[in-house]
């Protein structure tokens, strides 16, 4: 990926403007710029960082000592530090070409950090940081429409994001999928169980509802009815809608299936507050004062993608992005254009 950087030709005019008024600084200044841009040229970005920090020290107001520290930063893989010191240079007075640059730089440190956040299996983090990195490019845009760079990195980043969506949309499918079958087979053995160790009583638990099951959500009539519970309402209706509980796949009304907060174990039905009413008669399950209803914490849980899908997308990202770069390769030789880099 492309990093624009500020050459020796800019700077040297940055300089003669100011020598006017400051000449014992800008003499100082320039000669760090100088030295930090030899390094840089060599390669030696860490060198390069330190001069251009002494640049700054003597003028923090500095164009070329802040753009070219920042690209020192990015050059040594520090995305972070170059996003945010290409960040505080966007809200500066400069010319629109130079602030196309900034924006386009800032771009690419976003992107560099969404690529490092896939390797970390990190999906949702890294979609946040490429969709900042399509606005600086928009922004890029707006100042130097004319830009192909820009406009190449603005078109690239924009098809990720959306191949990134449209994998974790499947990949949530199917883990709904997979989570339904894996809840069914739970109930299923559930009943196998009890099916197993019903023995003689068989036809008089059914007589007597023990075993049923009217609603399906998991928990068997028996719980729902507070048959075993003499101290407690007989049939109860939680909500209130004339459906009693035993019936009632939603027993509190909250949104929330029963079959979920009844938890792993239905026979014995979870009560994370400890309140003695469990979690599906319970419209604020965890107490804190937020309704059931309106709690993330009480809502069930969004797929997470896993590590080897993960994994593949970056692989994807990075065959994707040498397949483009190819293309665009093939197209500048067709065209037999010569490129003419630019040195500010």
């Amino acid at each position: 990926m492309k990093i624009k950087y500020i050459g020796m030709k800019r700077v040297v005019l940055i300089f003669l403007i100011l020598t006017v008024a400051f000449p014992l600084f800008s003499q100082k200044e320039r000669k760090y710029i100088r030295s930090g841009n030899k390094n840089y040229q060599n390669k030696d970005y860490n060198n390069s960082e330190v001069d251009y920090q002494k640049a700054l020290a003597i003028d923090t107001n500095s164009f070329a000592a802040n753009f070219n520290l920042a690209d020192a930063c990015y050059k040594q893989k520090k995305y972070d530090e170059a996003e945010k010191q290409f960040s505080g240079m966007t809200n500066r007075h400069i010319d629109k070409e130079k602030l196309s640059d900034v924006y386009y730089n800032l771009g690419n440190s976003q992107l560099k950090q969404a690529e490092n956040l896939l390797s970390q299996q990190k999906a949702q983090d890294a979609m946040k940081k490429i969709s900042q990195s399509i606005d600086s490019y928009k922004q890029a845009l707006i100042n130097n429409p004319s830009d192909k760079d820009v406009k190449y990195n603005l078109s690239y980043a924009s098809e990720v994001l959306k191949n990134l969506k449209q994998q974790q949309k499947q990949q949530q499918n199917q883990n709904k999928q997979n989570q339904n079958k894996q809840n069914k087979q739970q109930q299923q053995n559930q009943k196998d169980k009890e099916n197993k160790n019903k023995g003689k009583n068989e036809s008089k638990d059914k007589q007597q509802g023990k075993n049923q099951d009217s609603d399906n959500d998991g928990i068997p009539d028996k719980v729902e009815k507070n048959q075993n519970q003499q101290n407690k309402q007989q049939n109860p209706d939680t909500d209130k809608d004339g459906k009693p509980d035993y019936k009632d796949t939603d027993s509190d009304n909250d949104g929330i299936p029963d079959t979920y907060e009844a938890g792993k174990d239905p026979q014995h039905p979870k009560d994370t507050d400890k309140d003695g009413i469990p979690d599906y008669r319970d419209t604020d399950s965890d107490n804190d004062g937020i309704p059931d209803s309106k709690d993330p914490d009480a809502m069930p849980k969004a797929v997470k993608m896993s590590d080897r899908d993960a994994q593949r997308l970056l692989q994807y990202i990075k065959e994707q992005e040498k397949e483009t770069v190819k293309k665009a390769n093939l197209k500048k030789a067709k065209a037999k254009k010569v490129k003419v880099d630019k040195d500010w």
